[in-house]
This record gives C-alpha cells, structure tokens and sequence, in this order.
C-alpha cells in the first residue's frame, strides 16, 4: 500500500493591497516573520504537497552537501522551485509581483539528523504562527491547498504544449532539476 504525501507547512492566503504595495507588504513580511525558514511565494507556483516537500529535500540535501547558492533558506528554497540558478530569475519567476493578490506563506521545516525522512510537522503549532503572521499582515488564510495550473507552469516559465487536463505535479517537479544547471 502506498503512503499519502504529508501535509506540507503552508497556507494559503489572501493578501490585502488596501494598505500595501506588493513591495512593501513583502518588506512588513521580512520584518515580521520569525525567521527565514518563512517565506512567501506566488499562488501559481506550488502544484502540491509532494512538489513542495520534493523543493524542500532538494534545498535541505542542497545545504547538507555545501552546494546551495544562496546563504539564506529562503532565497534558496525559491531558486530551486523557480528551476533556475539565478536569484533575480527566480523571485521574478516564484516571489510576489503586483499582480498578486494571493499567496503560499510557506514554513521550511528543519531537517531531522539526517534527510532519510520526512521531519514531523505538527499542523497546529505552525498554524497558530501563519494565523499570527496573516494577522499582522492584515491578510486572510484561504482553505485551498496547492494545485497545478496553467498559470503556475507559465509563471515558472515551463514549456508545455499539452493540454490543462494534463497537468499534473510532474511537471513542476521535474522542472526542479533545472535549478542545477548553469
């Protein structure tokens, strides 16, 4: 029998320009966050669970074995699902641009002793910290979980001449690979 994929540590959420510039609600976001291991990306680029903790093992096995790009989790965590090498790329590609009204705030859970398992994430105490984060950022968690779209592949800049009913998180996931190319 085959194992579900986990629950990945992220939230939708719906993000108020009321108060903000996309500039400035990242900025706030920087100032309020606990640490790095938070981070926004855009909505369109998560295709799932398994494509989240798929980008997680990759930046954690990336720092393990001293290869990783960038210094801070966070940027390298984007670089590696924006499927690239280059940092400007990547958050123009996964980070929020003005056109985004919704986001994934994205915890990076801390790896066990070693990367031969998935760490534990206990739903409710990563919760109340997105609850506590979207409230200072006077945004809204929404009730969906990642999904591939047209959009995300797009965003990502994947080439893809099938049609929507076949996207599927493959996809994303193998475009990862990308990230190691120079």
């Amino acid at each position: 029998m085959e194992k579900s994929t986990p629950w990945y540590p992220c939230w939708g959420i719906k993000i108020n320009l009321d108060d903000f510039s996309i500039s400035n609600y990242v900025k706030k976001f920087l100032e309020i966050r606990p640490n790095n291991r938070w981070l926004l990306i855009s909505k369109d680029v998560a295709a799932s669970e398994r494509h989240l903790w798929h980008v997680w093992f990759a930046m954690e096995q990336q720092y393990l074995q001293k290869s990783a790009l960038s210094k801070n989790v966070d940027a390298e965590f984007i670089r590696i699902i924006s499927g690239t090498n280059q940092l400007k790329t990547a958050f123009a590609r996964a980070g929020l641009n003005e056109n985004d009204t919704e986001a994934w705030l994205i915890y990076l859970p801390k790896p066990e002793s070693n990367l031969d398992s998935i760490p534990e994430t206990p739903i409710s105490e990563f919760t109340e910290k997105a609850q506590k984060i979207t409230y200072l950022m006077n945004s809204k968690i929404i009730t969906e979980r990642p999904k591939p779209s047209m959009n995300g592949l797009e965003r990502l800049g994947i080439k893809y001449r099938g049609d929507e009913f076949s996207i599927n998180d493959n996809l994303f996931i193998s475009h990862i690979a990308r990230s190691s190319f120079s």
